[in-house]
């Protein structure tokens, strides 16, 4: 059976990976680090 991972676009970046600045230029995303996506936690920090 094929698997399917469910990915949540990030909610900084919109699934982008990356940041629009105000004065221009765009910038890495701190949400997820570029990826686009949510990175999912388990709690296990």
């Amino acid at each position: 059976m094929a698997q399917t991972a469910t990915t949540t676009a990030c909610s900084y970046c919109g699934g982008n990976g990356y940041v629009q600045l105000l004065l221009g230029g765009s910038e890495t995303c701190y949400g997820c680090q570029g990826t686009g996506s949510e990175q999912e936690e388990d709690g296990e920090h």
